[in-house]
Order: C-alpha cells, then structure tokens, then sequence
C-alpha cells in the first residue's frame, strides 16, 4: 500500500498501476483492524495466552513453511512445479485429503494458472527446466 501510494492512480486509459494495490492494502488494513479489535472485545477478562488457540497453530506454520519453499523453488524448478508442489501439500497437511485429490487439485490448478497468465494474460512465470 505504501508503494502503491507513488504510483499514477489513475491514467488516460483508466485505472493505473497503484489503483489494485492501493484500495487492495486498504481493504486488507481494514479488515485486519477489524480482526484484531474483535479479538480484543471478545478476549475482554481472558489472558492473551488462554484467548489463542493454539489447536491449529502446526498446521499454519506448515502452510507458511509451504509457501516459503514453493516461492524458493520457483526459479529452479518453475511455476508449474512449485506450485504444483505446493497445492498437493496445501491440499494434504491443511486440508487432512488424501493424495489423489491433492494431485488431481494441484495438477488442475497449475494448469490453469499456466493457461491463464502465460498463455491468455501473456505474463512470463519462471519456466523451470521443463520450459513451462
């Protein structure tokens, strides 16, 4: 949001580059102050340590680990794989799926995020050795 805010926000031509990312961080700021003052009201007399639920916190740093990996595996291996990759563990380790579904989901996302940045946007993702 900050860099957008020093981009045109709006060209000739209509929306520029800083009108997504500008209203996009907005919103997102937003809807965070919201999150955290909710939290805060509903934890009202609680601690901080007993209002948190810690349940889920392994599979939120696995997902977090994922995308890490995912993002340092994009120019070695390329879009498709790592995102590939990354799906089929999303679909696994958060979402508790087998793994033919998670292959079946992550090969069919991959796909259409190929289609549709590189082949219908025009965007160049990292090929990877295969030349996706």
């Amino acid at each position: 949001m900050i860099h957008a805010w020093d981009w045109p926000y709006l060209t000739a031509d209509g929306p520029g580059p800083g009108f997504f990312p500008l209203w996009i961080g907005i919103c997102i700021t937003a809807l965070a102050s919201v999150l955290v003052v909710l939290q805060l009201v509903h934890a009202a007399g609680q601690s901080p340590v007993a209002a948190t639920k810690w349940s889920g916190a392994g599979r939120v740093l696995a997902g977090w680990a994922g995308l890490m990996v995912c993002i340092a595996l994009l120019e070695p291996a390329g879009f498709v794989a790592s995102f590939l990759l990354l799906a089929v563990f999303l679909v696994m380790v958060i979402f508790r799926r087998g793994f033919l579904p998670a292959l079946i989901l992550g090969a069919s996302a991959s796909a259409g995020f190929w289609v549709l940045f590189v082949k219908l946007l025009k965007v160049q993702l990292p090929a990877g050795p295969w030349g996706f």
